[in-house]
């Protein structure tokens, strides 16, 4: 079945029959349990709605689903509805911690579409707690350092306070080295707020 003990039966996004294997609608090629922003690229706001609904469903019989939970988590933070977001994330992470994406969504909802300076030290506090679970949990994504690049130079430089290890130089070398992902680096920039326009151009021209 696409997605461990979870039963799909029909494609959230066009309604067909799903057969017994496969993660993906033979159709319209939408991913059944959603996995990243990424996977729904082309989704308009009626798309990701219809997810919500049938991923409610199917919550229902699966409330400890670590991946419904993240998927509605997704779809969510795409809607731009961060406390739901937040909700489902956090259920995402108590029922599936060995999963690096989970933390960084949830640090990425936690910022609510604001500008880290606008935050409180606690919160940036928590947020950096998350992307460095998801570092830990596996060190070989670009998206962890950028935004944790991102939001570091933004918090901690416009509130005139030190940076401590790792650097925004440091992380921006890491992310360096890491496969680039574009779509899913956009959609990140696209729910925070910077003000170093010129970090988050190093971040956008950077090769694929």
């Amino acid at each position: 079945m696409p997605n461990r003990d979870v039963r799909v039966l029909t494609c959230p996004r066009c309604g067909a029959p799903v057969k017994t294997s496969g993660k993906k609608c033979e159709y319209c090629k939408a991913e059944f349990i959603l996995t990243s922003l990424t996977s729904l690229d082309g989704f308009d706001k009626a798309d990701t709605n219809k997810y919500v609904n049938h991923y409610r469903q199917l919550l229902r019989e699966n409330p400890d689903s670590g991946d419904l939970n993240s998927a509605m988590g997704i779809c969510y933070l795409d809607l731009g509805l961060h406390d739901l977001a937040i909700k489902y994330f956090a259920k995402a992470v108590e029922d599936m911690p060995d999963n690096a994406d989970s933390y960084y969504y949830y640090a990425l909802a936690l910022l609510k579409g604001k500008r880290p300076k606008m935050l409180t030290l606690a919160e940036i506090r928590r947020i950096e707690e998350y992307l460095g679970a998801a570092i830990k949990i596996d060190d070989t994504k670009s998206k962890y350092y950028y935004l944790l690049a991102l939001i570091k130079q933004d918090f901690y430089n416009y509130n005139g306070l030190a940076i401590k290890t790792p650097t925004v130089e440091e992380l921006m070398n890491e992310a360096g080295s890491r496969p680039y992902d574009g779509t899913e680096i956009r959609k990140m920039l696209d729910r925070i707020q910077i003000g170093d326009q010129n970090l988050v151009s190093l971040v956008t021209n950077r090769d694929g």
